[in-house]
């Protein structure tokens, strides 16, 4: 018999044209990293100022995080 598993969540990343910081957030959620402080803790290897936030919305089934390259919102380009 399989197991149920938790859907892996979607990654709202920031800014959205860095290529490799997309492709890093993405390759360690599919490897496991499906905490946010632990993926933010991964992420800051490399982006020391990365922040990973969980939404919560009420009655929400889908996990979605916010990942911020810089810890914030940035413009495309930067």
């Amino acid at each position: 018999m399989g197991s149920i598993t938790e859907p892996l969540p979607t990654l709202v990343l920031n800014p959205a044209d860095d290529e490799e910081f997309r492709s890093a957030a993405n390759h360690l959620v599919e490897n496991g990293f499906v905490e946010p402080t632990v993926l933010q803790d991964r992420l800051r290897v490399r982006w020391p100022r990365a922040i990973v936030r969980q939404r919560e919305l009420a009655g929400e089934r889908l996990q979605m995080w916010y990942v911020y390259r810089d810890g914030q919102w940035v413009r495309r380009g930067i």
